[in-house]
């Protein structure tokens, strides 16, 4: 008989590539995951480059490539050329936009923010440390991006993010305020996030499957399984389903569905021993629900009755 399967609060939801998640999963799902505003805190700190956009003169927007560091204090320093064309534009109209999709998001995660605001001009003292800051994450560079005596430094003074996130079942495509992106943290784990997702796609692929197997309704089977993407409150992973028999035609199958599961953490990782600990956890609790295990009871010593 097939043992039911307990995950309590995973969840699992169609793809748009077979049929859209039901607006109470949609709903728990996000439930299990940082705020939008969180997520797009966390691209903006682990992403170092992006597309600034400016308004012309004829009122055309112009958009380069452009690098930028983020301050102690959270805020998305950028450094142009004083003869630049955007250092033009901003003189002008300070108004821009930034785009922001790291390069280090694996396949299948499409997340990515807009920062909508206006930049400021740094003065010299906060200039300098931008430098140093900038060529500690850059470096000096060469040609037109090489660090010059006049080169011009700049706040994004945000007045709102457009977040867009492709994570999972999380298909969040919303504006967040300038406080609540100004509050918000970026995840600890986003660091090591890729190095655990290769990990557990690799020497641990039998614990995704296992994940991808107890969070499935009871008439899904799993025909693979690929973590997706990991962050202090949980994991996705994206499975593709076994097919079933056709019975308007015998002998066929029926192709399976691309179904993405949410997983959450037992409580709080915020860091990768942490995040590492609770995987081994939830993988051994799943296994000993798959295998009906019961630990055997250890056996007591009966106390010695006194001679007295």
């Amino acid at each position: 008989p097939r043992v039911a399967r307990a995950a309590p609060r995973a969840v699992a939801t169609e793809t748009a590539t077979s049929a859209p998640a039901s607006s109470a999963d949609t709903a728990l799902s996000d439930s299990l995951r940082p705020s939008s505003a969180d997520c797009a805190k966390t691209l903006v700190t682990i992403a170092t480059t992006g597309t600034i956009s400016t308004a012309c003169e004829d009122g055309i927007p112009l958009g380069t490539f452009a690098s930028y560091v983020v301050s102690k204090e959270g805020e998305v320093i950028l450094r142009m050329r004083a003869d630049a064309m955007h250092t033009a534009n901003i003189n002008r109209d300070a108004r821009c936009s930034l785009y922001v999709q790291p390069a280090t998001q694996p396949p299948g995660v499409l997340s990515r923010a807009t920062l909508i605001g206006e930049l400021v001009a740094l003065d010299d003292e906060q200039a300098a440390k931008a430098s140093t800051q900038y060529n500690e994450t850059h470096g000096e560079n060469v040609g037109v991006d090489a660090v010059a005596g006049s080169d011009v430094y700049y706040k994004f003074q945000v007045d709102r993010v457009f977040y867009v996130g492709g994570l999972g079942s999380d298909k969040r495509a919303e504006v967040v305020s300038a406080a609540d992106f100004a509050a918000a943290v970026p995840d600890p784990l986003a660091r090591f996030a890729n190095g655990v997702v290769d990990a557990m796609n690799g020497e641990r692929y039998e614990d995704v499957m296992n994940f991808a197997r107890a969070s499935l309704p009871d008439e899904a089977e799993p025909a693979e399984a690929r973590m997706l993407w990991v962050d202090q409150l949980g994991f996705d992973v994206r499975v593709i389903t076994s097919g079933g028999e056709d019975g308007a035609n015998i002998g066929q199958t029926l192709p399976g569905k691309v179904l993405d599961v949410r997983v959450p953490f037992p409580y709080a990782a915020t860091t990768q021993q942490q995040a590492l600990s609770s995987l081994t956890m939830l993988a051994q609790v799943m296994w000993e629900e798959e295998k009906q295990y019961q630990p055997q009871p250890v056996p007591q010593e009966e106390p010695e009755e006194s001679s007295d």
